[in-house]
């Protein structure tokens, strides 16, 4: 038996194509994740640490370096008036004026050393018990 190629067009089947409807769900979904992202960054209080000076942060930044221990670094910046988060990670190393730090969300950063404002041993406190 012969088997018959059928061309099937929407049109003459009867279905109603309903444009921008069918994307509104995915564009919705992708606006929120959008929104919640920028309300947990500017809702979140974050304090202007001490400013620490080069004689502090030199040796916490080869601490880090030598002994692969976690630190927390604040920038000497504001952005839209507000210090960002912490660099939370490992410092990978360094050479000149800049630092170059591994981190568990966004892979190495490089800061320079003149920006940093303060550093410190990062305390990883545990969210669950053992």
């Amino acid at each position: 038996m012969k088997e018959k190629n059928r061309l099937i067009n929407p049109n003459t089947t009867g279905y109603r194509d309903r444009k921008m409807a069918k994307w509104q769900g995915l564009i919705l979904s992708e606006h929120n994740e959008f929104v919640k992202e920028e309300k947990r960054k500017h809702g979140k209080e974050i304090i202007k640490k001490e400013k620490q000076p080069v004689e502090v942060i030199y040796p916490l930044i080869d601490y880090s370096y030598s002994q692969k221990v976690t630190v927390a670094i604040q920038l000497d910046c504001l952005f839209n008036g507000r210090y960002e988060d912490d660099i939370v990670g490992v410092v990978a190393g360094y050479y000149e004026n800049y630092v170059y730090i591994q981190t568990m969300e966004s892979g190495i950063v490089v800061c320079e050393l003149d920006l940093i404002r303060h550093v410190e041993e990062y305390d990883w406190t545990k969210w669950f018990r053992v």
